[in-house]
């Protein structure tokens, strides 16, 4: 049945994930993209709605995508195009969106499974948050942690940033920074915090079992509180003229160089 109505319930649902606090409550994110899709069924991620504008199933790019979802038995609803351009996130849509179920994991959980954890302290910017994602899971097994005031690990435009890793990398928020650290403490994690006015650089850092690297506010850096609670606080060395660098930048640089100490 094509779905002409914006009334229409699932409609209402997928739109209400444009919103952090519908997000957290429906336990649900929003996914647009052939190739994401695709990203996210083969990562047997769950997956909620689907909605396909109706134009779209004249394309030969979404016939293998269909055959996919029919042979895993996911419902997916045909949608008017005039009401699928305003439920798209995308200025140039391909015309598929999904509302897939948020992961559930646990801090614990993560603490004791993982070796190499980031912790992103105030990040603001969806497409930094994103790219650092992206390169957690390229340098991984590696997991992401989130304080509070950070940038929604589930908005739209950090998904997009992702490009597919959001399914693979456990990404989680944190209520208290301090508690954190204490049990990073307690499981023999060392914390590395990256700043701009250190006199250490990686090549100062001996060989820990467990490393949680501190990515800092894009403005502000990382937080007084944390400085202090670290074990150590890092530079990354530049031999040109440029001051500072990006957050993801920054932040890529100093992944791969921690996962060279792991």
């Amino acid at each position: 049945m094509l779905i002409k109505s914006k009334d229409n319930q699932k409609i209402k649902l997928l739109r209400s994930l444009e919103n952090k606090k519908s997000r957290d409550s429906q336990g649900l994110y929003l996914v647009e993209g052939i190739k994401l899709i695709k990203e996210a069924l083969k990562e047997n991620a769950g997956f909620e709605l689907i909605f396909i504008s109706e134009s779209l199933y004249n394309k030969n790019e979404i016939s293998d995508l269909l055959e996919l979802l029919d042979e895993k038995k996911i419902e997916y609803h045909s949608v008017e195009d005039n009401l699928f351009k305003n439920i798209s996130n995308t200025v140039n849509s391909q015309g598929i969106i999904a509302a897939v179920k948020k992961p559930d994991y646990d801090i614990e959980t993560i603490i004791k499974n993982y070796k190499f954890i980031v912790f992103c302290d105030k990040l603001q910017d969806p497409g930094n948050l994103g790219t650092i994602i992206r390169t957690a899971d390229a340098f991984g097994p590696c997991a992401v942690v989130l304080s509070p005031l950070c940038v929604d690990a589930y908005n739209d435009k950090t998904v997009r940033a992702c490009a597919g890793a959001i399914f693979r990398v456990p990404v989680i928020d944190v209520d208290n920074v301090l508690d954190f650290v204490r049990d990073l403490r307690i499981n023999k994690f060392t914390v590395i915090s990256t700043v701009v006015d250190s006199d250490k650089s990686f090549d100062d850092i001996k060989s820990p079992e467990k490393i949680c690297l501190v990515i800092g506010n894009e403005g502000n850096g990382v937080s007084n509180e944390l400085k202090t609670a670290s074990d150590e606080c890092i530079t990354i060395k530049m031999t040109g003229q440029t001051e500072s660098l990006n957050a993801s930048i920054a932040a890529a640089i100093s992944i791969y160089e921690i996962r060279k100490k792991l």
